[in-house]
């Protein structure tokens, strides 16, 4: 009987001996992978996992673009035609609701990029100057994020560190820990004396990263948006005053490859000239594509004889409106220097090439949501483009924020904290770049009117419109009938204007649009996040 049991001894000991062997030999680190408690020790680490965080803001330049522009006053969607791009469409239109694409995707990102900021403010040991300065970068993108996510969606999920998967249905947060956070990053950020500056206004290799002034500004537009007026203006006077920054006096082109990390630039998202990478390489992709002029819709033979440089391949979205183009003739007359050189009228566009036969006059498909005002500030050049993968991509950079913005957020605040003086120094900047008279005194009326024209179709309006309470009268009838643009008529003198497509329902509402919906998808997955209100 002992030998028995003896031998059973013996044959389980075995079987433990045999079973952890091959545990041992099935316990191996996923090839291509590296756990996190093995990174973010070194310098090179800190450097790939910031180059990483900007990688997701780059990727959301599109994203941003659309979504703040179509929401405003100053643009119709425009396309191919109708159902060219829905999602844009309902924005535009003020048709949304939370399974909007373009919604959940910004969304979506900002979370995103909260993330990669996280795992390298959390993981990031500091202690050298490469270290310190990730991590001050970091801080300053997470508050950029939280900027949109709190002002956009009002009280979406406030997270802080890398969630464990029992935190990942995180409640509605509170608005006034969004604010809190965004001045303590920013500030941290700022007092870490890490963070680069620009060695003077030719300095051209900052730009493309978080630089101690561009936290300033994010930090003055955090008091500005909360109403703290002399905090804004001492931000953005410390901007000003460091004489890094300047107007250019070529305004037609503060937005094309000429004025990459030029001195009007602060904060830009840098395209490739590389041909082998045209998706990926160009800051924009098919952004310059989405809102060129519609080529296939026009007349562009001039093109390639030579006549003219405007590249053909555009897809006609993001067309200026009849009121912005008044709003721009009320301050400057038809022939403002601001105006020409951001839009250009469908005569203005045909003595562009005055051949006979040759003109860029618009086809027998008309132009769809587009009211015969053509964006000049955005459009295409031939030495801008990039040929290969899906059509054309551009090699342009993309500027997130540019000094003129500074000015005119200093010219708010300082007027709203009482002084004058400085706030009319300030906009009359704007006002002698642009070839106006400067003003005598200036009233916050003046600064709307201003910012509108000086900062059209750069992602400014809209959140402006919310946080002044200006959006219910501004954006009441954006959709409720949608233009196509036929050229001239017979006599040749009047522009030919149909509204083939209208809405039933359409424009902003009020207690419902001043909140973006959250996406359909979050709510559905997230018993714990309560739905914004009208949706």
């Amino acid at each position: 009987m002992k030998t028995k049991y003896f031998k059973y001894i013996i044959f389980l000991f075995a079987a433990v001996l045999f079973l952890g062997s091959c545990e041992q030999r099935l316990d191996i680190s996923q090839p291509g992978t590296t756990a996190v408690e093995d990174f973010y020790l070194t310098d090179t680490d800190a450097e790939e996992a910031i180059a990483a965080v900007y990688g997701q803001v780059r990727s959301m330049y599109g994203g941003w673009f659309f979504l703040l522009t179509t929401l405003s006053d100053d643009v119709t969607n425009g396309g191919g035609g109708r159902g060219d791009n829905p999602s844009l469409e309902q924005m535009n239109e003020y048709t949304f609701n939370p399974a909007n694409g373009n919604i959940s995707g910004f969304f979506s990102n900002c979370y995103r990029l909260i993330y990669r900021c996280n795992m390298v403010i959390d993981n990031v040991a500091g202690g050298t100057a490469v270290q310190d300065k990730a991590i001050a970068e970091a801080k300053v993108m997470r508050a950029w994020a939280n900027f949109h996510l709190v002002n956009l969606w009002g009280t979406p999920p406030f997270v802080v560190h890398e969630l464990a998967p029992s935190e990942y249905r995180q409640p509605n947060g509170d608005p006034a820990d969004f604010w809190t956070q965004i001045e303590t990053d920013l500030t941290e950020a700022i007092n870490s004396n890490t963070l680069p500056q620009k060695t003077g206004l030719d300095d051209k290799t900052k730009n493309a990263r978080a630089t101690k002034q561009l936290a300033q500004i994010l930090l003055g537009k955090a008091y500005l948006w909360q109403e703290k007026y002399s905090l804004a203006a001492q931000q953005f006077t410390a901007v000003i005053t460091s004489n890094l920054y300047e107007l250019i006096p070529d305004y037609e082109n503060v937005c094309r490859q000429v004025q990459d990390f030029g001195r009007e630039q602060v904060w830009e998202v840098v395209g490739l000239n590389d041909p082998a990478n045209t998706w990926s390489g160009a800051s924009s992709g098919i952004l310059m594509n989405m809102v060129g002029w519609r080529g296939d819709h026009m007349n562009m033979a001039g093109y390639f004889v030579g006549l003219h440089d405007i590249h053909y391949g555009g897809w006609g979205f993001m067309n200026a409106t009849p009121e912005v183009y008044q709003a721009f003739v009320d301050m400057e007359g038809v022939n403002g220097f601001r105006l020409n050189s951001t839009v250009k009228t469908y005569q203005q566009v045909l003595d562009l090439c005055p051949v006979p036969g040759l003109e860029m006059t618009v086809g027998p498909q008309g132009l769809y949501g587009h009211s015969g005002i053509f964006s000049w500030k955005y459009r295409m050049l031939r030495q801008e483009a990039l040929e290969g993968g899906f059509g054309y991509a551009w090699h342009v950079n993309w500027h997130y924020i540019r000094y003129a913005e500074v000015l005119l957020l200093g010219a708010e605040a300082s007027l709203m904290a009482g002084d004058e003086p400085t706030a009319r120094s300030y906009i009359n900047q704007i006002r002698t770049r642009a070839q106006l008279t400067p003003l005598g005194t200036v009233t916050l009326d003046d600064i709307k009117k201003e910012k509108r024209l000086e900062l059209w179709n750069e992602c400014t309006r809209y959140l402006d419109l919310i946080r002044w309470g200006d959006a219910a009268g501004a954006l009441a009838d954006n959709g409720s009938q949608i233009p196509t643009f036929w050229g001239f008529k017979s006599d040749g003198v009047n522009d030919s204007i149909t509204f083939p497509h209208s809405n039933a329902v359409y424009g902003f509402k009020t207690g419902k649009h001043e909140l973006l919906p959250f996406p359909e998808h979050e709510i559905s997955v997230n018993e714990n996040l309560v739905q914004n209100p009208g949706w």
